[in-house]
């Protein structure tokens, strides 16, 4: 499965990584195809979302080594109890073999005790006989069933013999089965504590930095509500200000000289401002929405948890204008932005 067709979920730095090169082999087409200034300001977003990507999957990596820890430790103990299942079934089994093997020595004693004593009644009816041939020759003959019986009873004991050695064989492969599994035990016990251990670890971990995101989310509503509040202030002294310059206009009207312009306010064609004013206003609200627009994408950012929360510095920013002296020429002469739109009242 590529690295576009895997779930969200299961994503990983080295699927973004994937998705990085295939992208790269992409636009390389694209500028073969159609040249460089079609991609321009394309790229530098694509690299963007990725690094934002990367990110976010790297924050997901604890949660996924915790549950892959879990499943190794619940795959550890199924273990154990296997392990320890089968060694108590060959114990049982030793112990039937040791039970059926001292039940064949006790079948092989009675039947020797038995031969015996036939052996002896055998011997008292030989001795009774009248006929020493007949009784010689019945001797003979009882002493041939009765050493074939021994022969027999040799042959059986020795395979008894033989199959005892066998099953003492087994019973020693058993137990030195039973001693590496419970090696084996106890390497997988160690195995499970240590697990354990870093599990509690890592969830230890996620629980601190979910409480450290929680702090930061907070930081930046109060970073929000102090941005938005200065946004007021500063529309609030601008309105102020410009209410305050248009009612200064009349009283300009009426103190102009010989030598000034005055300009009726309702004529269309009148006088506004020249084209060096016009260029500077210009310059300044584009500087101004450039800042403007550098501080919403840092709030955007701060938003989305991409960079980290650093302690906010309060600046003092003066809004009022400076108040001029009326002894200072300098600053009687100086001019604001918003004056030079209207520098043709002025002498």
């Amino acid at each position: 499965m590529s690295a576009l067709e895997r779930p969200a979920a299961e994503l990983t730095v080295m699927d973004v990584y994937d998705i990085a090169a295939v992208l790269g082999q992409e636009f390389e087409r694209v500028i073969d195809k159609f040249g460089c200034e079609c991609l321009v300001g394309v790229v530098p977003r694509v690299v963007r979302v990725l690094e934002l990507l990367e990110v976010l999957v790297n924050r997901g990596t604890p949660g996924q080594e915790t549950e892959e820890l879990r499943r190794e430790v619940d795959r550890l103990q199924r273990e154990r109890s296997d392990r320890y299942e089968q060694e108590r079934r060959h114990q049982k089994e030793i112990e039937q073999v040791e039970d059926v093997w001292r039940g064949e020595v006790q079948d092989l004693l009675s039947q020797i005790t038995q031969l015996q004593a036939e052996n002896k009644r055998l011997s008292v009816s030989l001795s009774l006989k009248e006929s020493p041939i007949c009784e010689q020759d019945q001797q003979d003959q009882e002493g041939r069933k009765l050493q074939d019986l021994v022969d027999k009873q040799r042959d059986e004991i020795r395979a008894k013999d033989h199959q005892l050695s066998q099953r003492n064989e087994d019973i020693e492969a058993l137990q030195m089965q039973q001693h590496r599994l419970m090696n084996m035990n106890q390497d997988l016990l160690h195995k499970v504590g240590v697990m354990e251990a870093k599990g509690k670890t890592l969830i230890q971990r996620k629980t601190e930095l979910e409480a450290a995101a929680q702090a930061q989310q907070k930081e930046r509503g109060a970073l929000q509500m102090e941005i938005t509040k200065l946004r007021k202030e500063l529309q609030e002294r601008e309105s102020q200000r410009k209410l305050t310059e248009l009612e200064e206009f009349p009283s300009l009207e009426h103190t102009a000289g010989p030598n000034q312009l005055v300009v009726d306010l309702t004529d269309p064609n009148r006088p506004r401002f020249t084209m060096q004013e016009l260029k500077e206003v210009l310059q300044e609200r584009n500087q101004l929405k450039a800042q403007l627009m550098v501080a919403q994408e840092e709030l955007q950012l701060y938003k989305s948890g991409i960079l980290p929360q650093a302690e906010p510095a309060m600046v003092e920013v003066n809004l009022d204008p400076p108040a001029a002296t009326e002894h200072d020429p300098a600053t009687i002469n100086e001019k604001t932005t918003i004056g030079k739109l209207f520098s043709f009242r002025r002498k």
